[in-house]
């Protein structure tokens, strides 16, 4: 719990930089890009985390990968997580920063879980749908579970809109267990 609130924090000062810029999708994109870096190159991630480096030198290879590359006040709030030791939170200062900007643009991420992943088509159909319900821009991300059985569970932040048949074959058997009263 106390990460996400440190990534919270952190992710509402990158925003306030971002409307400063102007650009706060522009930072998202770019965050998200170091943060996948970051997650699939396991010597930068071990460069990044070991505390045998120095701050300075961490610092030092970021403006040296990153100047000119990204935007000044991205780049130099990267240096300051680097410079308080909190790098290993990027991907939640990510995450939490994605959820600012698309609050900003009226957007809604929303996961969706299905027995299997769908098709365009129906991704699409999905979608347009979630639209019109929440009557904001979805975000659907698509999650392949096949212990859900069938049909589908819609999960926006802690809310859970559960019509799967195995949510339904658990409330069946739940009645058919419950003792008869009268």
């Amino acid at each position: 719990m106390q990460e996400t609130t440190v990534a919270r924090s952190y992710a509402e000062a990158l925003f306030e930089l971002a409307q400063a810029d102007d650009a706060a999708e522009l930072y998202a994109v770019e965050l998200g890009q170091i943060v996948q870096l970051i997650e699939s190159e396991a010597d930068f991630r071990s460069f990044l985390a070991t505390p045998r480096v120095e701050p300075r030198d961490k610092k030092r290879v970021l403006r040296e990968v990153l100047e000119g590359k990204i935007p000044e006040r991205l780049l130099r709030f990267l240096l300051v997580v680097v410079d308080k030791r909190r790098q290993r939170v990027l991907p939640e200062i990510a995450a939490e920063f994605d959820k600012l900007v698309d609050e900003q643009l009226g957007r809604l991420q929303v996961d969706v879980t299905m027995v299997e992943e769908p098709d365009a088509k129906a991704r699409a159909n999905i979608k347009k749908h979630l639209d019109t319900l929440f009557g904001v821009e979805v975000l659907p991300r698509f999650i392949a579970d096949p212990r859900i059985i069938g049909g589908v569970v819609v999960r926006v932040g802690d809310r859970i809109m559960d019509g799967s048949i195995r949510y339904r074959l658990q409330g069946l058997r739940r009645s058919l267990l419950r003792p008869e009263t009268g």
